[in-house]
């Protein structure tokens, strides 16, 4: 099976760069938020712990809205 889809080069220098909403800087590192799923919910039907990643500003440690799941 052949994938027809053309793929469009995209330049990232010219990609905006997401800022900290707290102090403004560029840089992230990954983190893990932990997520309790209750019985009730939970596919195996016992509560669970699910690890979701996300990204932490490097310089203030402040998650950015846009980061977490809601």
């Amino acid at each position: 099976m052949q994938n027809n889809q053309q793929q469009i080069p995209v330049n990232l220098k010219e990609a905006e760069d997401i800022l900290c909403s707290e102090c403004g800087n560029i840089y992230f590192v990954p983190v893990v938020l932990m997520k309790k799923v209750s019985a009730l919910l939970s596919p195996t039907g016992k509560e669970i712990m699910v690890p979701v990643q996300t990204f932490q500003c490097a310089s203030c440690g402040h998650v950015n809205e846009e980061f977490v799941e809601k």
